[in-house]
């Protein structure tokens, strides 16, 4: 018989709260499962979670997106600072420049080798010395190099400097952002077990799978034991998810089920299963960021039978970024973002401004809603350069 899976990573504690916030939005208060008590508890603090969940989502994503440009940056900064002493060295054998200018970059005077410029701390390191020794060699009355310029070595390191000093505010951020969650999550554990507990309980009726079906809809998570095999009584899909090039699994893969509301997550084995559905015909997107979406399509489903659907995910994935404002009357306001059918979300700054990273390139739908009336939700279609960004505002 399976067991109960309790909530532990931020993802999954923030899929079983959505899951019973979005049950709840369309169930008579009737006909909850929950207590009116655990109900109002509930009502309170989804709200905060959501909020200190899709900071941390957009915190990790701000970083994420500014390690990107670190290394363009770093490429650019190492090339462009060993152009500049290439050229000094050259100027020197060509006898343009006496060999005595090199020490005014710091360069050995009788060594006409280029010193290694690849991380961080070199680069900075022989860009300012690059800056200093040029800056005093044309004081003295030589000539500029202009291939590269000063101006366009500064240029780049600054850049560089500049983006770092970015990433490391970004990262105090998120380790803000993720201090908060942390804090919340010890409500959050307390909630979720109270709320699986008294669903369990208005549902049971003896019918041990019914209980776990029904359950299973306002997001109690069920495992098999360790050496159980899942049983079509509860389980209708299972799969493994290996990475294409090392034949490795891959943990935290989405595993969505086209229009609906079912999405899992692969275990640290790789292995998924999708609760017990309907016989019919359906379609998965699995999809991890940093590897190219998968689409499955035409998974035939039959009663009492699992469907075995094993995928293998290409590293690599060719994404890109949506940016923009949600408007009210064309002023910013607090609003939340996300492309349909991707676990991918953000909520706007304090201007109305987001940033969607790691989307999938190609024809997206966007979402969106003012965060202060959730129901009056817009969305727009999009579509996504490989490797490229486009802005998309929405005014409500």
């Amino acid at each position: 018989m399976p067991r109960r899976s309790l909530s532990n990573s931020n993802p999954k504690r923030y899929l079983a709260l959505k899951t019973v916030y979005d049950r709840k939005a369309v169930t008579p208060v009737a006909s909850l499962p929950i207590t009116a008590a655990t109900a109002t508890r509930f009502d309170l603090f989804y709200p905060i979670y959501k909020t200190h969940y899709l900071e941390v989502q957009s915190a990790l994503a701000a970083q994420s997106n500014l390690t990107n440009q670190i290394k363009t940056a770093k490429q650019a900064a190492s090339w462009i600072v060993s152009d500049m002493i290439d050229t000094l060295q050259n100027a020197v054998r060509r006898g343009k420049f006496d060999a005595s200018v090199r020490g005014l970059y710091g360069l050995p005077v009788t060594t006409p080798l280029r010193p290694p410029i690849d991380t961080d701390q070199q680069i900075l390191s022989w860009g300012e010395q690059v800056h200093d020794g040029e800056t005093a060699r044309i004081a003295a009355g030589g000539d500029p190099i202009t291939f590269p310029s000063l101006a366009e070595v500064d240029a780049a390191v600054n850049a560089f400097k500049d983006l770092n000093l970015q990433q490391a505010a970004a990262k105090d951020t998120y380790d803000n952002a993720q201090e908060t969650l942390q804090n919340d999550n010890i409500e959050a554990d307390k909630l979720i077990l109270k709320l699986w507990n008294e669903i369990e309980a208005a549902f049971d009726e003896g019918n041990k799978p019914n209980v776990r079906r029904r359950a299973r809809e306002w997001g109690v998570v069920y495992v098999p034991n360790a050496g159980e095999t899942p049983s079509p009584d509860d389980y209708s899909i299972m799969g493994t998810v290996t990475d294409a090039a090392t034949g490795n699994p891959i943990a935290e893969v989405v595993v969505i089920l086209t229009d609906t509301d079912v999405v899992e997550q692969t275990d640290a084995q790789g292995n998924y299963l999708i609760p017990v559905l309907p016989a019919g015909v359906y379609s998965l997107k699995i999809y991890k960021n940093g590897y190219a979406l998968k689409d499955v399509s035409g998974v035939t489903v039959t009663e009492g039978a699992i469907t075995t659907v094993n995928a293998t995910l290409q590293a690599g994935a060719e994404t890109g970024s949506v940016n923009g404002r949600v408007l009210r009357m064309g002023m910013g306001v607090s609003g939340t973002v996300s492309i349909d059918g991707y676990p991918i979300s953000a909520i706007t700054d304090g201007s109305g401004n987001y940033t969607l990273n790691d989307v999938p390139s190609g024809n997206q739908s966007l979402r969106a809603f003012a965060n202060d009336n959730p129901a009056n939700q817009q969305t727009q279609p999009v579509t996504v350069p490989p490797d490229g960004n486009v802005t998309v505002d929405f005014n409500f």
